[in-house]
């Protein structure tokens, strides 16, 4: 029964979200022609016209939106975390639109509709999720989205387990009691609830009492004596929950399915978000492919000025290690003389890097346009084909090379887990500023515990000034 309540909230929040976005549409037109009255400004426009648009329109905010887990139960935190899942929407959604709009030559709405639609959308959603938090607010005080709960285990993990429920606001926890296998604490309170009884006595009070669920919060080592009574749950048709301590301390992210009858656990050190990774993959290859196309007369006149300025080949080849540490190529404007690597070991007493990485104050190697390449990363500009490519994202952690693998510790690794990047939290806190190689890791591995797509754009946001004012070079 919760379950299902759950998925009718659920279902009303999108078509709610999808009724209010072409209520904002349709209105918009109305609101547009109203303000043409009182100032004229463009022309007469028809809703019937962009039919197409709002068909694109819709199934982008409603994925984005659910990209977002917006539709994850009753999700409510506060209404400015709201607003900001909301805007988040609807700014993704119109870059989205525009780049469609333009590759397949859909007629869009004129700029100042476009505007208006925007302005209406986010009140009416803001007010259509604030109605679905507060109607499940009112149908769990009514005791309809309430989980009659009997918890096996009367310890730390099942006084976690509570305190963590009712802290939530999506549902009502009612506690019928504890099972513990020490007898003595039966006929005991715990977390306000008394201990019912042993495992022998299981049976007896799933008979008693209406249960909707049953949670096995027991250590690890405590789960396999435990088989009798999820067996006895399955029998008398009352869902189970594990709530275990064998992944305690750990950053990794959980899967469970099942696969040919068998129960599978995928343990996962990245982001399992499957639909932002390909959004993400989708939006590498349009800016890529943008950023290329408009940087080439300047790459062009790069290139005449390398030739001109120094000896050597256009374009340095670096060997670096990607996701799941598989090699490739990557491609940047040189920057230093043509025997750079030669004499990198008469400069190593002047590394100012503690670890891995080598880095030099004034490094001599560097030519007279390289240097201004470097300052303003346009050296990073033939990357852009390894992004086009798939060998790099626009945003990820930087790419190690082949000869820094080897010494690597343990933990560094998990960096390469992701697809390297362009730019990343290392570019826009610090850059050169960062002495230890540690320091540059810790803030990959945040990159990659903390991802989204938002956090991609924020960083990208950041790294604008960073690259046109050259703050810190490298």
């Amino acid at each position: 029964m919760i379950k299902q309540q759950n998925v009718y909230l659920r279902f009303m929040a999108q078509v709610l979200d999808v009724g209010l976005t072409i209520t904002a549409f349709l209105t918009s037109f109305a609101i547009r022609e109203h303000l043409r009255t009182i100032q004229p400004f463009g022309s007469a426009i028809q809703s019937s016209d962009y039919y197409v648009s709002l068909v694109l329109i819709v199934l982008l905010w409603w994925l984005i939106f659910d990209i977002q887990d917006a539709y994850r139960g009753q999700r409510y935190t506060s209404f400015l975390n709201e607003l900001k899942l909301i805007f988040r929407t609807i700014f993704f959604g119109t870059i989205t639109i525009v780049i469609i709009g333009y590759a397949l030559k859909i007629t869009l709405p004129p700029r100042s509709h476009f505007a208006i639609f925007l302005v209406v959308d986010i009140i009416l959603l803001t007010l259509g999720k604030s109605f679905i938090h507060y109607l499940a607010e009112y149908l769990r005080l009514k005791g309809i989205n309430r989980k009659s709960v009997l918890v096996v285990g009367a310890g730390k993990q099942a006084r976690q387990y509570i305190q963590r429920i009712r802290q939530s606001a999506d549902w009502d926890l009612d506690l019928i009691g504890f099972i513990d296998k020490d007898e003595k604490k039966v006929g005991r309170k715990h977390c306000g609830a008394e201990v019912l009884g042993t495992p022998a006595d299981m049976s007896k009070i799933m008979h008693r009492w209406a249960i909707d669920e049953v949670v096995f919060a027991l250590p690890s080592y405590s789960l396999e004596e435990a088989q009798d009574m999820l067996v006895l749950c399955e029998q008398e048709g009352v869902k189970t929950v594990i709530v275990s301590n064998f992944f305690s301390g750990l950053l990794s992210k959980v899967q469970a399915e099942v696969i040919h009858g068998l129960p599978i656990l995928t343990y996962s050190t990245t982001p399992l978000k499957e639909w932002q990774l390909l959004v993400k993959r989708f939006f590498d290859i349009v800016i890529s492919l943008i950023l290329l196309i408009i940087s080439l007369p300047i790459m062009i006149l790069i290139a005449i000025l390398i030739k001109l300025t120094s000896t050597g080949p256009i374009f340095y080849k670096w060997k670096v290690v990607g996701l799941n540490k598989k090699r490739f190529t990557g491609y940047k404007f040189r920057t230093m003389v043509e025997n750079a690597d030669e004499l990198k070991d008469k400069l190593m007493d002047q590394n100012v890097m503690n670890g891995v990485v080598f880095k030099i104050e004034k490094d001599p190697r560097v030519t007279m346009i390289g240097y201004i390449l470097r300052k303003f990363s346009l050296d990073e500009l033939p990357q852009l084909w390894s992004v086009l490519r798939g060998d790099m994202s626009l945003v990820g952690p930087r790419p190690p090379l082949v000869g820094e693998l080897d010494q690597f510790e343990s933990w560094h690794r998990r960096k390469l887990s992701v697809k390297p990047g362009l730019t990343c939290l290392w570019q826009i806190r610090g850059r050169s500023k960062i002495r230890d190689f540690n320091d540059w890791v810790k803030l990959d591995l945040e990159y990659i515990d903390n991802w989204s797509l938002w956090l991609d754009f924020k960083i990208l946001l950041q790294t604008i000034p960073v690259v046109i004012l050259g703050k810190g070079a490298h």
